[in-house]
């Protein structure tokens, strides 16, 4: 399987980093505690490391074993870098290409690295070998799958792909063109790092003396995983797939593939979440609610009695899934923002020639635990978890149309206009003729059930929205104390949203490390966390009508507080 690690942060002997923890990457070429698929990583190692003023990296690679090479501890004690990428290797197939397989591969100022092993390989590539030029395939450094990897994330990364991007669009087309790949890629260009897994795990740490290691496992001495409250792993153990006792002649064994499409260095994902970075009032993104404790507190909150949106939009799944199904005769059924999959498990039921069941979240937890259950409730569905941010753009695997997209909740109200209208040009990228969008708006009702809907006596809302600061304190070192706010959340009759938001109690300067921050409050300002749009059915009509979609279908719960809507690709 091989592993790797890449480092940002301030400069250091890269000894410190690859030999001197107590399971370091050296340690792990013969005792990796985590990997899967091999127990020994001796076929090659690399190092590549950027030197301060120079964009473009050296590499020091050979094709033997990393404990074997004598030069390397004095090279890692005395050459000092504030950014680099190693790997040791497990080669996927015998082959005579020695240290030109070993990763770190480099071209100009990137690094990219490949744990893992491409299904089929090479055949089953050949379709994607085909859509590159012929000067970027005679360009590869060797004849093995991560080599053709590299090919690939290079070719999107030329065509103007940010590193992430070109992560995610790689590993969509190759699991679709062989299903069963290993792909946890690693990738920076000295300022940023950007990783993906799909079938191992993903941690980082975030080290007290500064800095941040992304590695396909802790190097530090707990078994189970990093001890310290600022060391996490980041991604669930996948793939995981079941056993083909239930195979049907017309659908695939189930199979649950947990991976996040894109791993950003943090630093750069929370500048652009800057709470002192907008004006006045300032504000956050919503998905900085959603960790495992934000996830919980949200499904709370769909059961208070005052939030009706979830019991509405049940209702018309129990009495409308049918017709859906019908309409629609979806062989795919994708879900954005799919969390617990519980509403979408009427759809489930009706879509009888359902093949492929696609669900996305940015939660892993929730992900993991609706793919167990769903591989059990249907185990003739191949179903494919995607960790994912969808506003940030993404390649979706091949799977058979036609194809029904899902997005629920009412969520699309968390976006701003310009926002919707942007996502709805998406998801018409996302399909092809034929395919349908069912989405969920919440409609314009009278402001006291509005607002009593996202504040709630209880208490459970005002949790869910100042666990926004316990999420920045955790992920960036801020010093919030949530004691120190208020939630609101108010009517904006004029852009007919409910807008929920943090109120200062105090003057007060809040620091956050983590972006070199610090943020001041005066007494009663306000910090906007989150809108949430209500829609009319003529507005519904028009938003989707300039994206490409017509609205076919409009289907409302008995109070005509909640619609579905049914659009097709025009």
């Amino acid at each position: 399987m091989c592993r790797h690690l890449a480092y940002l942060g301030p400069e250091r002997p890269f000894g410190q980093l690859l030999l001197a923890p107590p399971h370091s990457l050296y340690r792990q070429s013969w005792a990796p505690r985590r990997q899967r698929h091999g127990t020994v990583n001796a076929d090659g190692f690399g190092v590549g490391w950027y030197a301060p003023g120079d964009p473009v990296p050296a590499r020091y690679r050979r094709a033997g074993p990393i404990w074997g090479d004598d030069l390397l501890p004095d090279l890692a004690r005395v050459v000092r870098t504030g950014a680099l990428l190693a790997a040791v290797r497990d080669a996927t197939v015998a082959g005579a290409d020695a240290e030109a397989a070993a990763a770190p591969y480099a071209t100009g100022r990137y690094l990219f690295s490949h744990n893992g092993a491409v299904a089929g390989w090479p055949d089953a590539l050949a379709p994607l070998a085909a859509e590159l030029p012929p000067e970027e395939l005679l360009r590869l450094p060797a004849r093995c799958d991560a080599a053709f990897l590299w090919a690939l994330v290079l070719h999107r990364l030329a065509r103007g792909d940010e590193l992430g991007d070109a992560l995610a669009g790689t590993v969509a087309a190759v699991a679709g063109a062989a299903p069963g790949s290993r792909l946890n890629l690693l990738l920076t260009d000295g300022t940023t790092i950007a990783a993906t897994t799909w079938g191992d795990t993903l941690c980082h740490l975030a080290l007290p003396e500064g800095g941040t290691v992304v590695a396909s496992e802790p190097y530090d001495d707990s078994p189970t995983g990093p001890r310290s409250p600022t060391a996490r792993c980041c991604a669930p153990p996948g793939p995981k797939s079941t056993s083909p006792r239930s195979r049907s002649p017309r659908r695939e064994p189930a199979q649950h593939h947990p991976h996040p499409p894109c791993r950003r260095h943090r630093g750069r994902t929370a500048r652009r979440c800057r709470p002192g970075a907008v004006p006045n009032p300032k504000q956050l993104p919503p998905k900085w609610f959603y960790d495992a404790r934000g996830s919980e507190l949200f499904e709370d909150i769909t059961k208070l009695p005052d939030y009706y949106p979830t019991r509405a939009e049940r209702e018309i799944l129990l009495t409308r899934a049918d017709h859906i199904a019908t309409a629609t005769q979806a062989r795919t059924l994708i879900e954005l923002g799919s969390g617990s999959s519980d509403k979408t498990r009427h759809l489930l039921g009706a879509l009888t020639g359902l093949h492929t069941y696609l669900p996305i979240d940015v939660s892993e937890s929730a992900l993991a635990a609706a793919g167990e259950a769903l591989l059990t409730e249907h185990p003739g569905l191949t179903v494919h978890a995607l960790v994912a941010d969808f506003q940030q753009g993404m390649e979706l695997p091949r799977t058979p149309g036609p194809r029904l997209l899902a997005f629920l909740g009412g969520t699309i109200g968390n976006l701003l206009p310009e926002e919707r209208s942007a996502f709805l040009h998406s998801v018409h990228a996302m399909l092809s003729p034929g395919d349908a969008l069912l989405l969920g708006t919440d409609l314009v009702k009278d402001e006291a059930t509005l607002v009593t809907a996202y504040d709630d006596p209880q208490g459970v809302t005002a949790a869910f929205n100042k666990n926004v600061l316990e999420v920045i304190n955790r992920e960036l070192g801020g010093d919030f104390d949530p004691a120190d706010f208020d939630h609101v959340a108010l009517w904006n009759a004029g852009q007919e949203w409910v807008e929920m938001r943090l109120r200062a109690r105090k003057d007060l300067t809040v620091k956050i490390p983590g972006v070199d921050l610090a943020v001041t409050f005066a007494a009663g300002e306000e910090v906007r966390t989150e809108v949430s749009a209500k829609f009319r059915q003529e507005g519904v009509r028009t938003e989707l009508a300039a994206a490409g979609l017509e609205l076919k279908n409009w289907w409302t719960d008995s109070a005509d507080r909640f619609a579905l809507s049914l659009s097709f690709r025009v």
